[in-house]
C-alpha cells in the first residue's frame, strides 16, 4: 500500500521506525484530521485568541483570531480600542459573487450565436443547481470573449453564505460540458478564479486626541500627520506598500484561519487588488478630513460561514460560538475592521515609539513567561533585558544567573 492509503497508526509507526519522534495525539482527533487532509500523521496547534470588543456598524462582536504571533492580537486589540472610543467602524460588504473561468479551443466561433443562447444557459444552470438558488445564490452573469483561437467565459457565481469554491467548480464543469456539446468545441479548462471580488469596505473617523495616551489633541494631530505621510508613501512606494499590506493581512489571516476560511485565496486576491492600478499599492488609505484622521480599507473577501470544512471541524465551531450568529457579510465586515485596526496600530508604532519597541516588549513577556523564577527575579531580568537591549531566552537565563549570584 502507498503511504496515503495506510491507516494513520501505520504512517506514524513508519516515522517512529525512522527515528522521528512524534507528539501524542488523541486517536479521535487524528481520525477527524484524516478526513480533512492527506498523509496525516499528527497536528500543529495555533493559539486561539479573542478580541473582546469590535464595534462594527453599531454592533459589538467578540472576534476569534488564530495566530502564533502575540503582537498581532495585541495590535488588533489596540487599534480596535481606539476605533471603539470613536464610535467604531462603519463597513459595507458587496456579496456579488465569485468569478469562475471557462476556456475553450475554437477555430471558428460565432460569438453572436453564443450571446443569443446565453439566457438559456443561465436558466439551465440555475435549474440544475436549484438548491443554491433556494439559499439565495446562483449564477448571475456570463461574459464571453474570443481571443485568437480561444473562447474565454467568465461566470459570476453567487455562493450565498458559503465560500463557494467547490460549488463554483462543479457549476463550471456542468456548463462547460453543455457548451462543448452545443458548439462542438473542446474545453481547455474550467476552474474558479481568485481574481478580486466580494469587496468589503471599512471606514473609521478618529479624533486626534484618541491617538495619544495623554489625550493631547496637538500631539495627536502631529501623529495623524505622520500617519497620513506614511499612507502616502505606501501609495507611491511598493517597498513600503507590501509591508503595510502584510500588517493588514496579519489580522485578516488570523480570523480567516479561526473561521475555517481559505486565507490563501484571500491573500492572492488582496495582493492582486493592491496591483490593479498598475503598480503595487497599500490596501489602506489614511487622510485628515474635518480635523479628524480618516482611515479606509477595501478588501476582496470571498469567504463563507457554511460549507466546506467549517461545520465538520470542532475547533472552527468554537470560533463561531464566539462570533455567535453572523452572516458572511457581517464576518467580512468584521475582518476588514480588524485588518484596518492592525494597520493603524502598526502606523502608530512607526509614527511614535518605533515598531521594534512594541515587538520587543512582547518578546520579553513571552521569554519571562517560560522562565523558572520568582516574580521579583523576573522583574529584575526584565529591567536588564530592556537596559541592555538583549531579548533572547539565553540572555534571560544569563541575567537570572547573574542576579542569583549577586544575591548569594
Amino acid at each position: 500500500m502507498r503511504f496515503y492509503q495506510l491507516p494513520i497508526s501505520e504512517r506514524r509507526k513508519m516515522l517512529l521506525q525512522n527515528g522521528i519522534k512524534l507528539n501524542h495525539v488523541d486517536d479521535d482527533l487524528l481520525s477527524e484530521l484524516d478526513l480533512l487532509s492527506e498523509n496525516v500523521i499528527g497536528k500543529l496547534t495555533l493559539p486561539l485568541s479573542v478580541l473582546q470588543t469590535a464595534i462594527v456598524n453599531g454592533q459589538s462582536f467578540q472576534v476569534p483570531m488564530a495566530t502564533e504571533e502575540s503582537s498581532v492580537v495585541a495590535a488588533a486589540n489596540h487599534g480596535l480600542n481606539i476605533f471603539n472610543q470613536n464610535g467604531g467602524v462603519s463597513a459595507k460588504s458587496e456579496r456579488t459573487g465569485i468569478w469562475g473561468q471557462l476556456v475553450f479551443e475554437v477555430a471558428e466561433f460565432s460569438l453572436a450565436e453564443f450571446e443569443a443562447k446565453k439566457p438559456d444557459y443561465l436558466k439551465l444552470v440555475n435549474e440544475e443547481f436549484a438548491s443554491l438558488v433556494k439559499h439565495g445564490g446562483g449564477v448571475r452573469q456570463i461574459i464571453a470573449e474570443v481571443k485568437t483561437d480561444l473562447l474565454f467565459l467568465r461566470v459570476l457565481v453567487d455562493p450565498a453564505e458559503s465560500m463557494g469554491a467547490n460549488r463554483t467548480n462543479t457549476i463550471l464543469e456542468f456548463l462547460g460540458q453543455k457548451i462543448s456539446q452545443d458548439f462542438t468545441i473542446e474545453k481547455l479548462y474550467a476552474i474558479l478564479s481568485n481574481y478580486p471580488s466580494q469587496y468589503t469596505c471599512a471606514k473609521v473617523s478618529l479624533a486626534f486626541a484618541s491617538l495619544t495616551k495623554t489625550k493631547d489633541e496637538k500631539i495627536g494631530e502631529k501623529i495623524a500627520q505622520k500617519i497620513v505621510l506614511l499612507s502616502k508613501i505606501g501609495q507611491e512606494d511598493p517597498y513600503r506598500a507590501v509591508t503595510n499590506n502584510k500588517g493588514i493581512m496579519n489580522g485578516v489571516d488570523a480570523i480567516l484561519l479561526a473561521t475555517g476560511n481559505d486565507f490563501r485565496a484571500v491573500e492572492a486576491a488582496c495582493h492582486q487588488a493592491a496591483s490593479l492600478s498598475g503598480s503595487y499599492q497599500s490596501l489602506s488609505n489614511w487622510r485628515i478630513e474635518d480635523n479628524k484622521l480618516v482611515g479606509e480599507i477595501k478588501l476582496p473577501l470571498a469567504i463563507g460561514v457554511v460549507g466546506g470544512s467549517i461545520k465538520s471541524r470542532s475547533d472552527v465551531q468554537v470560533a463561531y460560538r464566539i462570533l455567535r450568529q453572523v452572516t458572511a457579510s457581517e464576518l467580512a465586515e468584521i475582518i476588514a475592521a480588524v485588518g484596518l485596526a492592525n494597520n493603524l496600530a502598526a502606523l502608530l508604532a512607526i509614527s511614535t515609539v518605533g515598531i521594534q519597541k512594541g515587538h520587543m516588549s512582547l518578546q520579553i513577556r513571552n521569554v519571562l513567561k517560560n522562565l523558572t523564577a520568582t516574580d521579583e527575579e523576573k522583574n529584575s531580568v526584565k529591567e536588564l533585558m530592556q537596559k541592555q537591549k538583549r531579548y533572547s531566552e539565553t540572555d534571560a537565563k544569563k541575567f537570572l544567573q547573574e542576579i542569583r549570584e549577586e544575591n548569594n
